[in-house]
C-alpha cells in the first residue's frame, strides 16, 4: 500500500493529536465547572472555540500559501500546548474563552495542514482503503483520551499537562516525515450561498450535527460526573465514540443503496430515541444502561454527517463539487458555536437530563426534515451515486477543498470518493 506508508506519519500525527482532543472533552467541562462557572458559561466557550475553529478555517489558505504546511503545523501545535496549559490557570470565563478560540484557530490550521497533505498524496486507486484507516485511527483515539484523565482529581494540573504533551508530541510524525510537501494552496471563494439550492436536506443535516452533537459532547461528561460521579465521565464520554466507530460504516455503505436523506432520518432518529430515553429514564436507568444509550445516541448522531456530505456530492454539479462541499464546514461550524450555547441554557433550566431533552426533541425535528425532503423531493437524477466513505464532523479538510488549484482539485477528488 503505498499511499498508505506515504502518508502514514500524517496518519500518526493526527492520531496522537485526536487523543489530547479526547482527554480535553472530558477534563474541560468538568474543571471549567469545579471552579465554579455554570454550565451555559461552559457553554460560551465551546462556542468560543468553534468560533476559533472557523476563524482557523478561512485564514488556513493564507497560512499555507505563505510558510507551508510542515510549518503551519508545527507552529499551530506550540500554540495549541500553551493555550491548553494556560487553561489550568484560567480564572474567569472570558480567560476560558481567549484560551480555548486561540486553541480553536490552532487547531483548524493544524487539520487544514495534515488533511490538506494527505489527501494529495493519496493514489486514486487507494483513497478509499486510506481514508478508512485515517477515520478509525482518528476515532479510536478520541475514545481513547479520556482514560488519560483517570486517576487525576478535578482541578490538578496532571491532565492539561498531558493533554500539552500530547499535541507538543503530534509535532515529531509531522517534522520528520521524509514525504514532500504539498504545492501551496490557490484561494477560490465559497459557495455557501449556493448549497442550500442544491442540497438543502444536506445544509440543514450539516447544521444539525454541529447544533446538537457539539453542544451534547461539551455538557455530557457533566451529566455522567452528577449522577454516576466525577470517575464515571470518562468511560461516558468514550461511550458515544466507540457507538460512531461501530455504525459509521455499514450506515454509509447503506446509504449507497437508498436514499441518503432517509439514511440520515433514521441515524437522526436512532439517536433520538436514545437521548429521550436518557431524559425520560433518568433516575431509572443504572451507569451500565446510561453508557448503552449515550453510546447508542453516539452511533447514530456521530455518523450522519458524511453521508450528509455525501448527498451534497451526488447533487452538485461537477465543477462546483469542491466549493458545495467547502461551505459545508462553515454550516457545521455555525451550529457548533449555536448548540454549546443553547444546551447550556436548557441544562441550567431543567437540569442534568435537560441536555438529553434538547438532543432528542432536536433530533426529532432533524428526522421529520429529513424524511420529508426524502419523500416530497424526487431522488437525485443522476444515475450513479458518489461511493461513500466516513467524514470527521470536526475535519477542517472541506475548508482546504476551497483552495482551488491542482490542490483542490485533487481534495475534491478524494472527497467524492470518499462519499463528501
Amino acid at each position: 500500500m503505498v499511499s498508505l506508508q506515504n502518508v502514514a506519519a500524517l496518519i500518526a500525527a493526527v492520531t496522537i493529536l485526536q487523543i489530547g482532543q479526547g482527554l480535553l472533552g472530558v477534563q474541560i467541562p468538568l474543571a471549567f465547572t469545579a471552579d465554579g462557572h455554570s454550565r451555559s458559561a461552559l457553554g460560551f466557550v465551546a462556542a468560543a472555540y468553534s468560533a476559533g475553529y472557523m476563524l482557523g478555517a478561512f485564514g488556513a489558505t493564507t497560512m499555507l500559501a505563505r510558510v507551508g504546511h510542515i510549518r503551519v503545523f508545527a507552529a499551530s501545535a506550540a500554540i495549541f500546548s500553551v493555550t491548553t496549559l494556560a487553561l489550568h490557570g484560567a480564572a474567569t470565563v472570558f480567560a476560558w474563552g481567549t484560551a480555548r478560540l486561540i486553541g480553536g484557530v490552532a487547531m483548524a490550521l493544524m487539520f487544514a495542514a495534515v488533511e490538506s497533505w494527505l489527501s494529495s498524496s493519496i493514489g486514486k486507486n487507494e483513497r478509499g482503503h486510506v481514508i478508512g484507516v485515517y477515520m478509525v485511527a482518528t476515532k479510536a483515539a478520541l475514545a481513547v483520551g479520556p482514560m488519560f484523565a483517570i486517576g487525576f482529581p478535578i482541578g490538578s494540573p496532571e491532565p492539561w499537562m498531558i493533554a500539552a504533551g500530547i499535541a507538543a508530541i503530534s509535532l515529531v510524525p509531522v517534522c520528520f516525515t521524509a514525504a514532500a510537501q504539498p504545492a501551496p494552496p490557490q484561494a477560490q471563494p465559497l459557495a455557501i450561498r449556493e448549497q442550500f439550492r442544491t442540497a438543502p436536506a444536506a445544509v440543514v443535516a450539516v447544521f444539525g450535527a454541529g447544533f446538537i452533537n457539539s453542544g451534547v459532547l461539551a455538557l455530557a461528561p457533566l451529566y455522567a460526573a452528577e449522577r454516576f460521579g466525577a470517575a464515571a465521565a470518562t468511560a461516558f464520554y468514550s461511550a458515544a465514540w466507540v457507538g460512531s466507530l461501530i455504525l459509521q460504516w455499514p450506515a454509509g455503505r447503506l446509504s449507497d443503496r437508498m436514499d441518503r436523506r432517509l439514511v440520515i432520518a433514521m441515524l437522526t432518529g436512532l439517536s433520538a430515541a436514545a437521548a429521550l430515553g436518557l431524559a425520560v429514564f433518568r433516575d431509572l436507568v443504572p451507569m451500565w444502561g446510561a453508557m448503552l444509550l449515550f453510546g447508542v445516541w453516539g452511533a447514530g448522531a456521530l455518523s450522519f454527517y458524511g453521508i450528509a456530505v455525501a448527498h451534497m456530492a451526488d447533487r452538485a454539479e461537477h465543477g462546483r463539487i469542491a466549493q458545495s462541499t467547502s461551505g459545508l464546514l462553515f454550516v457545521w461550524a455555525s451550529g457548533s458555536i449555536a448548540g454549546p450555547a443553547v444546551v447550556g441554557i436548557v441544562i441550567d433550566v431543567l437540569g442534568g437530563r435537560g441536555i438529553f431533552w434538547f438532543a432528542g426533541l432536536a433530533a426529532v425535528a432533524l428526522t421529520g426534515a429529513m424524511y420529508w425532503r426524502g419523500f416530497v423531493r424526487e431522488a437525485p437524477k443522476t444515475s450513479e451515486k458518489e461511493v461513500y466513505a466516513d467524514q470527521a464532523t470536526t475535519s477542517v479538510a472541506a475548508a482546504e477543498i476551497a483552495y482551488g488549484g491542482e490542490t483542490g482539485a485533487k481534495v475534491a477528488e478524494a472527497g467524492v470518493e470518499a462519499g463528501r
